[in-house]
């Protein structure tokens, strides 16, 4: 299988430019959508290039992925990644118009704490423009008035959706693991207030007032990153607010098994396209 992916910038904040990797569909497939790929790291690591194992398999499929650089800890702090999450929303939307992709919608996916950004975004998509900011109109560097990052569904990847609750867990840990979580949640979120108020749940039961997009939430049945009772209470939160709220899990895999590879992580990929056709199929009919 060929890598056809493309680096370019997308987004500019003042004098800093970021990238995005874009996959394409192979020429012969009809591009269905675009993906918005937030990319995990607690925060503070990695890049675009993280999700490689499943954006390109993505892209075999028909979706065109953009997989984004963003605002990161500890030079950045919340909500900045968000609110950049909110932007390549924006550009993504305008990049399915230009390539005449099939559907307008785009759709976010995030792994890990970007699936928890993924998330954040989706519940408040709207952002007034920041002084400086410019996004690649397909020829051309352009000042949105305003940002729409709005979505009909996202796709999270075992992501720490309450950064308090995941904070106080990583303390427990007393371990290398639950040093580096703590180091990295205190270096974007500065404060346990500022991880209390990034919570989906507090979010969805305190500030949203837009409809809640579908959320698949692909589970890792052995996570010793993210506690399942973390996840258990975004599912009874969400489906009380009358959110669509689907959940797989892949018993004994590890926190982020997919970049691993194996059986599980093609079981997952699998299970991935299989609910973005039924999105843009669904969506496609009304």
């Amino acid at each position: 299988m060929s890598d056809d992916y493309v680096d370019f910038p997308y987004l500019k904040r003042q004098d800093e430019t970021y990238f995005v990797r874009l996959w394409s569909p192979p020429k012969s497939v009809e591009t269905k959508a675009v993906l918005v790929d937030v990319h995990g790291g607690a925060w503070c690591d990695h890049d675009r290039k993280a999700g490689y194992i499943y954006d390109k398999q993505l892209a075999q499929a028909g979706y065109a992925v953009a997989a984004i650089d963003f605002r990161c800890g500890p030079a950045f702090q919340h909500p900045a990644a968000s609110i950049d999450v909110n932007a390549a929303v924006h550009w993504a939307r305008l990049l399915a118009r230009h390539i005449q992709a099939r559907s307008q919608e785009v759709v976010t996916i995030g792994s890990s704490s970007g699936g928890h950004l993924a998330l954040l975004a989706a519940l408040t998509p709207y952002a007034a423009e920041e002084h400086g900011t410019e996004i690649w109109a397909t020829d051309e560097w352009a000042s949105p008035q305003s940002i729409d990052g709005s979505v009909p569904a996202v796709g999270v990847f075992w992501a720490p959706v309450d950064p308090a609750a995941r904070f106080m867990y990583a303390k427990a840990l007393d371990n290398q693991l639950g040093r580096r979580l703590m180091t990295n949640s205190v270096a974007y979120f500065e404060s346990e207030e500022a991880m209390r108020e990034a919570s989906i749940s507090r979010v969805v039961l305190e500030e949203t007032t837009a409809r809640l997009p579908r959320i698949w939430f692909a589970q890792a049945g052995n996570d010793q990153n993210v506690p399942a009772e973390i996840v258990q209470n975004l599912e009874q939160v969400y489906r009380t607010a009358g959110g669509v709220f689907e959940i797989t899990t892949y018993p004994g895999s590890p926190h982020g098994f997919v970049h691993a590879g194996g059986e599980a992580s093609q079981k997952f990929i699998t299970d991935l396209v299989s609910w973005l056709d039924a999105i843009f199929e669904a969506r496609s009919s009304t």
